[in-house]
């Protein structure tokens, strides 16, 4: 049994664990991914204090070395659910962990555009990860869609790859920090499609083209392309919750300033959660902040 149990492996989690283990709990996380969230597959990072600038996995797997090296357990398996019985928790996947609490943690997923062709050309032209797919390209023309600093930011990594990167977005401005903006608008074969939706992804045995639409013209084009890459957003993940009722309708969590949800001994932190900013320092405060509650209520 486990004083509490983690699940998801993100700077929200791997903090929580930090912060539990150094106070002397029993501590558990459970991931079913690759240790360190969604910044694995970040190529470089330059908003975190300390560092000018780092490869998202060297920060993910420096957490996770420090986190392991407290004596944390690791488990490596998609949780399916959790429940409750009187004051335990259980959380299950191909194990069962019990524990006086439970940390969520497990951040987001990505978003599909939901057009024609994608299920078919996922994985065989159509990726949502450009550092772990990017390479295949090499030397090739590749799309990229969204406008957020994913889209921008994976952009810039490709440029590097590839020999034209086209960022398609469908309006004129973005969502994306000014400085990456700027550095994309200087980088020469970064080629932006803007005012453009994608309709349909179009091949035979591998994606071949996309169909876009002018969303100002009403006119249709096509962009031979072999590589797509997709970053239109996230989802939290929360699915194995839905038997505690304690997610929200827009598929988040709300928690209490303690990080807590409607459920008592049942806290959360991290982008999985109700809140307006989703970065990785705000991850780290709310990790933090949810291992202190569980700290103090087990006393």
């Amino acid at each position: 049994m486990f004083d509490v149990v983690i699940i998801g492996a993100g700077p929200a989690g791997l903090t929580a664990a930090i912060y539990g283990a150094r106070n002397n709990l029993k501590v558990g996380i459970v991931e079913q991914g690759a240790p360190g969230g969604a910044i694995v597959n970040t190529p470089e990072v330059q908003n975190y204090p300390g560092f000018k600038s780092i490869n998202g996995a060297d920060l993910a797997y420096s957490m996770f070395d420090q986190a392991m090296a407290l004596g944390v357990s690791y488990f490596g398996f998609a949780v399916k659910s959790v429940r409750k019985e009187a004051d335990m928790f259980f959380v299950e996947g191909d194990e069962t962990l019990e524990a006086k609490a439970v940390i969520v943690a497990t951040g987001t997923i990505h978003k599909n555009l939901g057009v024609k062709g994608e299920d078919e050309f996922s994985g065989k032209g159509i990726s949502w990860c450009a550092i772990c797919d990017g390479t295949f390209f090499k030397g090739r023309d590749v799309a990229v869609i969204g406008g957020g600093n994913s889209a921008f930011e994976e952009s810039i990594y490709l440029s590097s790859l590839v020999k034209t990167v086209y960022l398609i977005h469908h309006r004129e401005g973005f969502r994306a920090d000014a400085i990456l903006i700027d550095k994309v608008k200087a980088i020469p074969n970064i080629k932006m499609v803007l005012n453009q939706k994608v309709l349909e992804f179009i091949g035979h045995e591998a994606l071949e083209k996309l169909r876009l639409l002018n969303v100002k013209t009403n006119e249709e084009s096509f962009l031979e392309v072999p590589g797509c890459f997709e970053f239109v957003g996230s989802a939290p993940s929360t699915s194995f919750l839905k038997d505690l009722g304690v997610v929200g309708a827009n598929g988040y969590i709300p928690v209490d300033k303690h990080g807590e949800t409607p459920v008592k001994g049942l806290f959360a932190g991290g982008d999985v959660i109700e809140k307006e900013v989703r970065q990785i320092a705000t991850a780290i405060n709310d990790g933090a902040i949810a291992a202190l509650s569980v700290i103090k209520s087990l006393k």
